[in-house]
């Protein structure tokens, strides 16, 4: 992305998460620092019961979980629209005229659904898209594909191959996915607390979020609700599950994110951090913070959202930035759940317990997933020049 040209907006959002599915609602219930985690039964052996998963009243026994990845992506995307108020009803209509949408998932319901593993990862997607008349992206760079599916629809705008992008990410909860992170020694054994000096791992989760793109005054009547201000991106190269022991890869997908924006460190008042509770995650990342921001007279606050969501995978990284808009917007950060004694050496402010007031223009989305995926989101408000 190039910060001299015309700014990218984000004139749409919607979710559909453990805690809710409306904007408001769920940011209020973030807020007063609930968890949608609870037990889920599963008839496999986990290291932990618990998981964030979606209220649905349509739910099967057992789950179908290609049903629900395609119930949930589907009602998201049209709430989404709805928000930018675009007309997505008809076929080929206007609005999806040049419109992409692109979708980030780490495996969908591949794992655990026959029909799934028979397709190539796209075709729910491309089947959802047609109905609009919408061409499709399929993205999977584990649980970093959310934010990637946001850093490409903003270079497709900017390269002018579409005038507007629908990005997110969806996942949806599987036995093989808990499994893993059992198995992995991901999965925390009590609860997820990020950056707590407690933690002993993650808890997994479901989700959809989607983020309406496009340039901004290209369509007259869209409302601005935030800028993507720069974008940036690495691999560690350092094995498939761990990340570079000294968190390097975070450090350069950060500074490329902002050489992308024309923002000095100093500019950056928030971070929604990646958070995932795991021991090894949440030392490095808080390491490179420190190492990024930790000079700065006004450090920027850090908050995190998985305890309240779950890590929902794929679909992470556009729930999280669909929080940083929200933080920006109402000045404020939800405290981090579970969060009551910080890491020792982590001096940056974060909420304990309680919400806490932030004055930011400009804010910082992170997210990191296997494979080594790094990728550094920059949000700042409608107004901010």
């Amino acid at each position: 992305m190039d910060p001299t040209m015309t700014d990218i907006v984000v004139t749409g959002m919607a979710w559909h998460t453990a805690l809710g599915h409306t904007l408001p609602g769920v940011w209020r219930r973030l807020l007063d620092g609930d968890s949608g985690i609870a037990p889920v039964a599963s008839t496999y052996p986990l290291k932990n019961d618990r998981a964030a998963r979606v209220a649905l009243t349509n739910r099967t026994t057992p789950p179908d979980v290609r049903d629900t990845l395609d119930h949930l992506t589907r009602r998201t995307l049209a709430a989404a629209a709805d928000h930018a108020q675009l007309d997505l009803s008809r076929a080929r209509s206007r609005d999806a005229a040049r419109t992409l949408l692109i979708v980030g998932t780490s495996f969908g319901a591949r794992l655990d659904d026959a029909r799934s593993a028979a397709e190539p990862l796209e075709r729910w997607i491309d089947a959802i898209g047609a109905e609009s008349g919408l061409e499709t992206v399929a993205l999977s760079t584990a649980c970093s594909s959310g934010s990637d599916a946001l850093l490409l629809g903003a270079e497709l705008i900017r390269a002018g191959l579409a005038d507007r992008c629908i990005c997110g990410g969806a996942d949806v909860l599987a036995d093989s996915k808990r499994l893993a992170h059992s198995a992995l020694g991901t999965m925390s054994a009590t609860i997820l607390r990020s950056f707590d000096q407690r933690h002993d791992g993650t808890i997994l989760g479901e989700g959809v979020g989607f983020l309406v793109l496009e340039r901004r005054g290209a369509r007259p009547s869209a409302t601005p609700l935030a800028v993507l201000r720069g974008a940036g991106s690495s691999n560690d190269a350092a094995g498939l599950t761990a990340p570079d022991s000294e968190g390097n890869g975070i450090r350069l997908a950060v500074e490329r994110s902002l050489t992308c924006a024309g923002l000095r460190h100093a500019d950056i008042g928030l971070i929604n951090a990646h958070g995932s509770g795991t021991l090894t995650n949440d030392r490095i990342e808080s390491t490179a913070y420190q190492a990024l921001f930790g000079g700065s007279p006004t450090p920027p606050t850090v908050f995190a959202t998985k305890g309240a969501f779950g890590h929902t995978l794929g679909a992470t990284g556009a729930l999280e930035a669909i929080a940083t808009i929200l933080a920006l917007q109402h000045r404020v950060v939800p405290p981090i759940c579970g969060l009551d004694t910080p890491l020792e050496g982590f001096d940056l402010p974060l909420p304990v317990r309680e919400p806490r007031a932030v004055d930011a223009a400009c804010a910082l989305s992170l997210t990191i997933g296997f494979g080594g995926f790094n990728t550094s989101l920059i949000f700042s408000t409608a107004d901010a020049r």
